[in-house]
């Protein structure tokens, strides 16, 4: 049974659609004005593909490395699981369909070690975005000027910048456009729709992991908005939906099979707050300020510094302030055709946009969705004033607006490759993590040609995961000859350095670090990559160790092994903490309550923690959370007569992060508690993990809830 809307045949805005009706019934001046947008949008996203953004990102290139390995290994992961519904990017299980768009492009074209050919794939299948945006514009409004949805889309800083990469974002956005045209198809015109809805809407789902978050509201408001036309479909077209529906959910009910706490551990992974120790209304506050942050006109129009440098423009908004008044009105206008399911359309697409994004933090990754509401909004909008303000010529103001677009379109093209990589000057880990390409696309491999004995180290330093550059750039002879090494790894303990052999490549900081520490003879360097703006960025180098490093070294380590003390506050108990030096984290993150934070020891092995209490406590049990290791836990108790109690207890085969406690024979009165963690079968340096401390008062467990610096906030948590 078909639902189509009753339309003016005489008009050629309100033709019915069939699937291949668009072109069909497109007039030759629409004919032009669509390839015409679609060949700027792709020009602005193929012009100098591989020189903007500057940054190659790990992110990008894991897309190719999995790919390509799953093509390799007959479409099985690493651990041999056939047509894996996802793959690990570093910690987080969060890529699925977009490692199989990639291996399509390698099926057909081969792997291509180049930034070109991994970023092509994203921008092909990101042009659905403009036409799906355009076919909902045309068919779903019966909009005259549904072009204008290219060309504002075109024009969307937010869309520029990152569907010109290989985030799998980018094809979420594409799919969730192509969603809401289809399911505007099957609402108003067919319901054999249905299918190209449930498609596009898994594609979106399985294409990112915030398009989980964008598919679960979008879903629920169109069922609960659209809940009487939905049940009075055809049987027979209700069960051919849920069956489809059923086949499309097969890879998530198999991946939570094969990975039941993957969803917890990507969460964990990004710190979300929803996993940390506060109540839950202040959770749901927390929740509620990021989802109207999201919303925020003044996030998505002006220049904001909330997203990281890689991922904005200095001086513009996500979406062009010139679109603002239109999407103004655009919104109005649904608002108030509100009982139009195809109005209501738009204001689910925005509600739905944030949500997944609110779970963490505000990023505009994570809500690229928006830009797709907003070039429907601005081009509804834009109607409307046309029809109100502009009694003749109304084509000539569309087009004028249109040419305004599109030359704005160019103008942010222009900038962006000329300007871009100067925009930021912080080319590091926390800015634009610059020099992938140039480190392990050009000099990494020139070094090995060159020196056939050569072993070149790499810093990692300044990327979030430079294993999947050694990947995708080097083949599997390279990738043997280079490691990943920062100079910390030779500073403060003598390592195996042969300057014939061994050949750095560091960043400016570490360079002169190594010239400060007099640890080392520096050779001159053989290479400086410089950064975009002419300063040296990496230094390659060899060097050789000192005459009396031992010595040094020694000295060092005698300064080291010092216990550093701390005052602090724990449940409104006053002590000083005194631990070895740890290299990540701090005295908080001991006592916060969260095993997702913590604090690790710099080489301490044992690793040693003592609380001096300045009011002495009673005590009958220690509890710790520490990392996965085997270990030998030696705990020692001092009463304020001095009398002194020492437990020792090994623990060997424990589960991941174990939680461990030992209870004292009779509860004591301390004046201070030393711990000191052996992890077994390695010497120094070694990098013990502790997440938690507590001990126990009779019935209760002192622990804390709110850390702020070295401060806690008075509070005592029973059991």
């Amino acid at each position: 049974m078909n639902d189509a809307v009753t339309v003016n045949s005489s008009n050629w805005w309100n033709q019915p659609l069939t699937a291949t009706g668009w072109l069909n019934h497109l007039r030759r001046y629409e004919a032009v004005l669509l390839f015409a947008s679609l060949a700027l949008y792709l020009y602005t996203r193929f012009t100098d593909l591989s020189a903007f953004p500057i940054y190659f990102f790990c992110d990008e290139a894991i897309h190719g490395v999995l790919a390509r390995d799953l093509v390799a290994n007959g479409f099985r992961d690493s651990n041999g699981v056939w047509l894996p519904p996802y793959f690990r990017n570093a910690e987080k299980w969060s890529l699925s369909l977009s490692v199989y768009v990639h291996a399509i492009s390698i099926l057909f074209f081969g792997f291509d070690r180049s930034v070109w050919m991994t970023r092509a794939p994203s921008v092909i299948v990101g042009l659905l975005a403009p036409i799906g945006i355009a076919a909902l514009l045309r068919f779903g409004y019966h909009n005259r000027y549904w072009w204008l949805g290219i060309l504002a889309l075109c024009d969307m800083p937010a869309w520029f910048l990152h569907s010109r990469t290989a985030f799998e974002t980018v094809l979420m956005v594409a799919f969730y456009a192509c969603f809401l045209a289809a399911y505007v198809a099957y609402r108003h015109y067919d319901d054999r729709w249905i299918v190209a809805v449930i498609l596009f809407g898994a594609a979106t789902f399985y294409s990112y992991a915030n398009g989980q978050g964008v598919m679960l509201i979008s879903s629920l408001l169109l069922l609960i908005s659209d809940a009487r036309y939905h049940v009075s479909r055809p049987p027979q077209r209700l069960w051919m939906a849920l069956a489809l529906f059923a086949v499309v959910l097969i890879p998530l009910v198999r991946f939570r099979q094969l990975e039941p706490d993957a969803t917890v551990e990507h969460l964990r992974t990004l710190n979300s707050y929803w996993f940390q120790p506060m109540p839950l209304g202040e959770k749901i506050q927390r929740f509620l300020t990021l989802y109207g942050q999201g919303l925020d006109p003044r996030y998505w129009f002006w220049p904001n510094t909330i997203d990281l440098d890689r991922h904005r423009f200095p001086d513009r908004g996500h979406i062009p302030l010139l679109l603002l008044p239109f999407i103004t009105i655009g919104l109005g206008v649904c608002l108030w055709r509100w009982c139009d399911s195809r109005y209501r359309l738009p204001i689910i697409a925005v509600l739905a946009a944030p949500f997944s994004s609110a779970l963490v933090g505000i990023a505009v990754t994570r809500t690229l969705a928006m830009v797709v509401p907003a070039a429907l909004l601005s081009v509804i909008g834009l109607k409307a004033v046309i029809e109100r303000l502009v009694p003749y010529r109304q084509r000539l103001v569309a087009l004028t607006l249109g040419l305004v677009l599109a030359l704005d379109s160019l103008i942010l093209l222009r900038t962006a490759v000329l300007g871009g990589p100067l925009w930021f000057r912080d080319y590091g880990l926390y800015g634009m993590q610059y020099g992938a390409p140039q480190i392990f696309g050009e000099t990494v491999p020139m070094l090995l040609a060159r020196d056939p004995q050569a072993i070149v180290r790499v810093s990692p330093v300044w990327a979030n995961n430079p294993n999947s550059f050694v990947d995708f750039f080097l083949d599997p002879a390279q990738r043997r000859r280079v490691s990943l090494t920062s100079i910390d790894a030779y500073l403060y303990y003598r390592g195996d350095l042969d300057r014939q052999r061994d050949i750095f490549i560091m960043t400016a900081t570490e360079y002169q670090q190594a010239q400060e520490s007099g640890k080392f003879i520096i050779e001159p360097p053989e290479q400086i990559i410089p950064y975009p703006d002419g300063q040296p960025g990496f230094y390659v180098v060899r060097l050789s160790y000192v005459a009396n490093i031992d010595e040094l070294l020694a000295a060092e380590r005698a300064t080291r092994a010092a216990l550093i003390e701390e005052p602090f506050v724990i449940a409104g108990q006053e002590l000083v903490v005194a631990h070895s030096r740890f290299d990540i984290g701090n005295v908080a993150d001991l006592f916060d309550g969260n095993p997702a934070t913590l604090a690790r020891g710099f080489e301490a092995n044992p690793l040693v923690i003592e609380l001096r209490f300045t009011n002495p406590q009673p005590v009958n049990e220690i509890e710790l959370t520490l990392g996965t290791m085997d270990f030998n836990l030696i705990v020692t108790i001092i009463t304020p007569e001095g009398a002194t109690t020492t437990i020792s207890q090994p623990y060997r085969n424990l589960p991941p992060d174990p939680t461990v406690s030992l209870a004292l024979p009779q509860t004591v009165m301390a004046a201070q508690v030393r711990f000191a963690i052996l992890q077994v079968g390695i010497g120094e340096p070694a990098h013990i993990h502790v997440r938690e401390v507590r001990w126990r008062e009779g019935d209760s467990s002192v622990t804390c809830t709110h850390c702020i610096g070295n401060q806690l906030s008075p509070t005592q948590i029973g059991y």
